[in-house]
């Protein structure tokens, strides 16, 4: 136990606003004088509130000073506000303190303290374990009698080139099996069927022979994956004949490695999880406010200064962490090595560069190229910056944007780039004279052309670079950029089919169900957020993509997909990390790939059962929703 403790209370509360007592108790033997406490909260708070020291907030990182002097065994005790409805869950509070005088000391944060705390789970039914787990659930599944044992030494033939890596993944995936590629037909054949649909594969088991039927490699990914799944943690794997194909050609996930650093091997672990689960893209969020985690040549200042946070650093400490150094980033070898992992599972990798919001980062690593000094405007971001947003009357700006996507777009195959573009806050860019002349020059009258303006030069750049550009729903803000865009909705359903209706290709990725940060159950105990939903299990599993739109409206074309995304201001860890993802990826695998006549949520949890035994096999977290 720490020597110092913090306790934050809820003392009052109404729709629009909380009050807080916050309370250290010193149980040390040292008299604190002239001592500073630094304290990391997701919520704003209104510094004006405050009834003891002088309180300021930057992101989430606060600062408590001009504290009176502090004797051991006493206690110092605030109050404070924050402009916010009642809250729900015990992560609300202070996520991380400690205490700066003569020297550093560790502060033990306890648990928000809420006026009425909620435990209201939602029941799952019980059901009998599947004897076959694969999700998401075929289209078309044949269970038969008897197994087919896998001899240690097996080898596979591959019949085509767009087979062996899908056989390759195999044999790294098994290695207690021993198996190897083949050079004639045997037991396990791969079969290239030139008549099976894109993605599409055929699947069969006998107590003799393994024989996978794919048209392309992501065909042949997905019946491996099924077929791990056959095998579970065992060498034996069920008879069966299975018959595939998605509903969605597009079925991804993104990951936040900016608010916190995942190392390489998480990163593959969560690669490893979407192909077995049969997703085909990871969207990889590589830079935001919180830390730049891709080298680029051009300009190591992203990395050296930006990719690293801390309380005397440029880029404050945030969220957790705050008490020493924090960080990494990913060098160029590292990504090529996460690239060439994923296509062995038939995923590609697109890589995301948040612009011109969540670029506090990059301004504080490069502010000779993208920092305008002369720039008064007065706004305050989502996240509680203001000092985050890209200027579009810098000539810095376009040269850090030309490096920065030429860099990109050579290092990554895929065909796309995310540009991020969203939470660009209201007041920005009003009082900036240099931004006002290109307004004039341009004839722009609302200053959210100007985010419109940065776009299309990037978007025109990506294209120049043989890549088209993905945003989120705020990319189409100022009606600059063209249908060649492809649009993420993050905020609602409703926003993907208003920007279909513009034109637009999109995928849908609404925050209430999609978002695996939120909260995972109805409990104050659960880490997590709500802003979007409190989403447990089932309602992730009942997601019905464009339920209110008919199958015959020309917008049901313009859908590429679904896809699940996790932010990681709470995690940390991971142990956290896998716990976050897991069950509710296996949900919204189902919801990407299985009709929706095919769908059954008590089938789902019967196979769930078996598939939380594999998980538990690999040693990978989850949370237990039984």
């Amino acid at each position: 136990m720490s020597l110092f403790r913090l306790d934050l209370k809820v003392i009052n509360q109404t729709e629009q606003r909380t009050r807080f007592s916050m309370t250290l108790s010193n149980h040390s033997s040292r008299t604190l004088e002239e001592w500073t406490l630094y304290f990391s909260i997701t919520r704003f708070l209104d510094a004006s509130s405050n009834t003891q020291g002088e309180l300021s907030q930057l992101g989430s990182f606060c600062t408590l000073q001009s504290l009176a002097t502090l004797q051991a065994g006493a206690q110092f005790a605030t109050e404070f506000e924050m402009p916010t409805p009642p809250l729900q869950l015990q992560c609300d509070g202070i996520l991380e303190a400690f205490i700066v005088a003569s020297e550093q000391y560790s502060v033990d944060v306890t648990p928000l303290q809420l006026i009425e705390p909620k435990s209201n789970p939602q029941p799952i039914a019980k059901v009998h374990k599947a004897s076959v787990g694969i999700i998401p659930k075929p289209q078309e599944i044949h269970i038969d009698s008897g197994v087919f044992e896998f001899a240690h030494n097996e080898a596979i033939f591959v019949g085509c080139d767009q087979a062996k890596q899908a056989a390759l993944w195999l044999i790294e995936a098994k290695p207690e099996l021993g198996l190897s590629l083949g050079k004639e037909a045997n037991k396990i054949e791969f079969k290239r069927l030139e008549s099976l649909p894109h993605q599409s594969y055929q699947l069969e088991v006998t107590s003799n022979s393994i024989t996978l039927f794919a048209n392309d490699y992501q065909g042949f990914s997905h019946g491996v994956a099924s077929l791990l799944q056959l095998l579970g943690n065992g060498t034996k794997a069920t008879c069966v004949q299975i018959s595939d194909s998605p509903v969605y050609d597009y079925r991804g996930m993104m990951l936040d490695c900016s608010r916190h650093f995942h190392q390489l091997d998480q990163i593959k672990l969560i690669i490893d999880q979407l192909a077995r689960y049969k997703y085909n893209h990871f969207h990889w969020h590589l830079t935001d406010d919180e830390g730049w985690r891709i080298e680029i040549k051009a300009f190591p200042e992203l990395t050296d200064i930006g990719a690293w946070r801390g309380k005397d650093l440029p880029l404050t400490a945030q969220f957790k962490h705050i008490d020493s150094k924090y960080g990494g980033f990913y060098s160029q070898e590292q990504i090529k090595e996460v690239i060439a992992y994923a296509k062995c599972r038939g995923i590609s990798v697109i890589p995301e560069i948040d612009i011109p919001g969540h670029c506090r980062a990059a301004i504080k690593a490069l502010p000779h190229l993208l920092l305008d000094r002369d720039d008064k405007s007065i706004y305050r971001s989502v996240q509680h910056y203001t000092d985050n947003v890209l200027s579009p009357a810098l000539e810095g700006t376009y040269e850090f944007l030309d490096r920065v996507l030429e860099e990109v777009a050579e290092l990554f195959p895929a065909p796309y780039v995310h540009i991020g573009a969203d939470e660009v806050p209201e007041g920005v860019w009003t009082d900036s004279e240099k931004c006002q002349a290109v307004m004039t020059e341009y004839g722009y009258s609302d200053a959210k052309e100007l985010q419109g303006h940065l776009l299309r030069y990037v978007e025109n750049k990506l294209s120049s670079l043989g890549k088209r550009m993905l945003g989120w729903e705020e990319a189409q803000y100022g009606d600059k950029v063209s249908q060649q865009t492809v649009i993420y909705s993050w905020q609602s359903e409703e926003a993907a089919i208003k920007c279909a209706r513009k034109g637009f290709d999109v995928v849908l990725q609404p925050g209430q169900y999609t978002y695996l940060d939120m909260a995972q159950e109805f409990d104050a105990t659960e880490s997590g957020f709500y802003w979007a939903n409190i989403t447990p299990l089932k309602h992730a599993y009942h997601y019905r993509p464009l339920s209110e739109i008919e199958a015959s409206d020309p917008i049901q074309q313009k859908v590429w997909g679904i896809q699940a995304g996790l932010w990681c201001e709470l995690i940390d860890s991971a142990e956290r990390l896998q716990y976050m993802v897991h069950p509710r990826l296996q949900a919204i695998a189902e919801v990407a790939w299985t009709k929706e006549t095919n769908k059954d949520w008590n089938d789902f949890l019967s196979r769930l059962q078996l598939d939380l035994e594999g998980l538990e096999g690999r040693g990978i977290h989850y949370r237990n929703p039984f």
